[in-house]
């Protein structure tokens, strides 16, 4: 999309990037794109100089981890769109015109970039933890995304100012996701992810805090979900048991009756776990559908700015 640099400021959260931001400075500038913001992360090499070489604004967080750096760096948004995407060279900035366009044909307030070509380059413990989490994502939120952990997303900026930060470090993505899902839209386009320039900053301790982040959203947004899964597990062992006590009166002709009881007792009351998980997952996404539906009637009796 042409027009994209007028309408977007690109937010680069940075830690110790000098040789990926370079790169990632030089391709932005190419496509025409000035309207840009480092967020540095206290870095000990010589990524602040790269930045202000290339000519764009350097700010400093004024705490630790990306997802404070992220909504610092939102503050200095004042086009209508913002794109957040890593300085370590994966992210190719030609796709922020698609992002744009799928946000202005399909009335989107957050379009992430899909990291479907190129999954080679992304860890395959990063890839498994990734598939679980989006689909974690989608069954709580009721959408149909692919790449919910992705570093590249275009949001609105009107949107972006009025998310509550509740996560730090990496689980940002999952953060603004979860609140833009939960009152907006969002969509995806697809995106190659190139090979990492430097040293990678992701552990397994970092799958873990998001996995734990992402349970916390689920909590604030689904507690009876929660509860009701967890009561719903109650009938693995009340299968189990009921397996042993039907083989024990099959082959040794042994009737069990306490053992069934507890059995019958585990297996209905998972069931029901599972009846009210469904239930509880239907009356939520039923709310949101609604939510977007009020917010979208809202704007359209909103007077026009002309």
């Amino acid at each position: 999309m042409n027009n994209a640099p007028s309408c977007v400021t690109v937010i680069i959260p940075v830690k110790n990037e000098e040789a990926g931001l370079d790169y990632t400075l030089k391709a932005l500038k190419d496509l025409g794109f000035s309207d840009i913001i480092v967020v540095d992360g206290h870095s000990t090499d010589g990524t602040v100089n790269v930045a202000r070489r290339h000519g764009v604004l350097v700010v400093e967080q004024p705490g630790d981890g990306k997802a404070d750096a992220v909504f610092y760096g939102l503050r200095f948004v004042k086009k209508p769109y913002a794109v957040v995407m890593d300085g370590d060279g994966t992210y190719d900035p030609r796709y922020i015109g698609q992002l744009l366009e799928k946000a202005l044909n399909e009335d989107l307030d957050e379009v992430l970039g899909a990291r479907v070509k190129g999954r080679g380059n992304i860890p395959l413990l990063n890839r498994f933890g990734n598939r679980i989490l989006t689909s974690i994502f989608n069954l709580m939120f009721g959408t149909n995304l692919s790449d919910v952990l992705t570093g590249m997303y275009l949001v609105r900026t009107s949107v972006a100012k009025a998310i509550i930060p509740t996560t730090r470090g990496f689980s940002v993505e999952v953060d603004i996701a979860s609140q833009v899902a939960s009152m907006g839209k969002v969509g995806e386009v697809p995106i190659e992810y190139k090979r990492r320039i430097g040293k990678s900053k992701l552990n397994w301790r970092h799958g873990v805090n998001i996995g734990v982040d992402i349970i916390r959203l689920m909590v604030r947004y689904n507690p009876l979900l929660i509860l009701a899964f967890l009561v719903s597990l109650l009938i693995i062992p009340g299968v189990v048991i009921t397996i042993y006590v039907a083989s024990q009166l099959i082959v040794n002709h042994v009737n069990h009756y306490i053992w069934g009881i507890i059995a019958f007792q585990l297996d209905t009351t998972g069931l029901l776990g599972i009846l009210i998980s469904m239930v509880t997952l239907m009356i939520k996404r039923m709310e949101y559908r609604m939510v977007r539906l009020m917010a979208r009637r809202e704007a359209e009796c909103l007077p026009s700015a002309d």
